[in-house]
């Protein structure tokens, strides 16, 4: 792998680790250790010696911005002191199940910067014939697999709130409550535009994966009242039809990303181990 190509897989590394912050909105056991390798990636991306952190420091004040809520997420997210993913004494994460908006804020809005670091680097590489298939065929598979995997769970916590204000708009006669008001204004509308904030950056044109992010756009303006239901259908029936689209596909692109990024890890870790002197296995 090139040195230009090694430089930015070091940073897709990093954006993996961003991502995979998501699965603590899972209602599932987390393990610490994984949390504590996690967050040392993390961490670690922000130093000068690595590619991220030079790219940054080089960059100070287009990424101001950037870099200040990405330290803010560190601390927020897997600081000794958060409330939102703190570590129990059986080496587990316990997660504040009420606080998903910030998990997938800060994901959604560090991620959309970072690809684009990213892709610099890319276009980069090929403007110097530097660049690899290694890299080349990974990065289309990386986005959409990123998307899919956020507005999979971004839309089932969206659905959760859309059926809780029916449920209380309902118990008021359809009247406007300062409870329904708040879901509006504090999670329907942040979900809503961290969604149509993913699927407007896309870095694919793949009308298959289109499809099914705009199929979920548009159950979201139908809750909004923008849109019609289609076929006068039910809101269950819609959710359903627009999350089985977006799972049919992640199960897809889930294990060719995982083929395609461990293939690039494994050719990764042999150049550092030739760059030690270390056996090449």
């Amino acid at each position: 792998m090139k040195n230009i190509n090694q430089y930015n897989f070091d940073i897709i590394h990093v954006a993996t680790h961003l991502r995979d912050t998501l699965e603590y909105v899972l209602p599932r056991e987390h393990d610490a250790k994984i949390f504590d390798q996690r967050k040392a990636v993390l961490t670690k991306g922000l130093e000068v010696e690595t590619p991220l952190g030079k790219f940054l420091d080089a960059n100070k004040d287009k990424f101001e911005e950037f870099y200040n809520r990405y330290r803010e997420m560190l601390d927020e997210l897997y600081g000794d002191n958060s409330t939102i993913l703190v570590k129990t004494s059986d080496g587990k994460i316990r997660v504040d199940h009420s606080q998903h908006l910030k998990i997938y804020d800060y994901v959604v809005r560090l991620m959309e910067p970072l690809r684009d670091i990213i892709y610099f680097h890319v276009n980069l590489a090929r403007k110097q014939n530097e660049n690899e298939p290694i890299i080349e065929d990974l990065m289309p598979v990386d986005d959409r697999h990123y998307r899919l995997f956020v507005f999979l769970l971004m839309m089932q916590d969206f659905q959760k709130s859309f059926f809780e204000f029916q449920k209380v708009m309902g118990e008021a006669g359809g009247k406007p409550t300062p409870q329904s008001n708040f879901i509006v204004q504090n999670e329907l509308a942040k979900y809503a535009e961290l969604l149509r904030m993913i699927r407007q950056h896309n870095h694919f044109i793949d009308n298959e994966t289109l499809d099914a992010l705009d199929k979920c756009i548009q159950v979201v303006e139908m809750s909004e009242g923008r849109r019609e239901r289609r076929d006068n259908k039910n809101f269950p029936d819609l959710f359903k039809e627009a999350l089985d689209g977006v799972n049919a596909l992640l199960q897809k692109t889930g294990p060719k990303w995982q083929e395609l990024f461990n293939k690039a890890l494994q050719e990764m870790l042999a150049e550092i181990r030739k760059a030690q002197g270390g056996p090449q296995a």
